[in-house]
């Protein structure tokens, strides 16, 4: 098992296809995380990633939507992973 420091370093861009986890924190600029934070990808709220194929968009199921993140966008967020 990873250290409790640790775990919030997988990012969307890094993590399979058909897991589940929770966000964890994003980074960026002002810009992006108000974007982000605005299509419903917010600290704390539950995801299932559904699509990570390292060209097309990630997908992401959140809040009875789906959402697409570009891959490098995908990498700004950091995700808790559900074992």
């Amino acid at each position: 098992m990873k250290n409790a420091e640790f775990v919030d370093r997988l990012s969307l861009a890094e993590m399979c296809e058909n897991r589940c986890g929770t966000i964890a924190r994003i980074e960026g600029d002002s810009r992006f995380i108000s974007r982000i934070v605005s299509i419903g990808l917010t600290p704390g709220s539950t995801f299932t990633l559904l699509k990570n194929d390292g060209r097309s968009p990630v997908l992401v199921f959140c809040r009875d939507t789906v959402i697409a993140v570009n891959h490098k966008e995908s990498s700004q967020i950091f995700v808790k992973v559900e074992s």
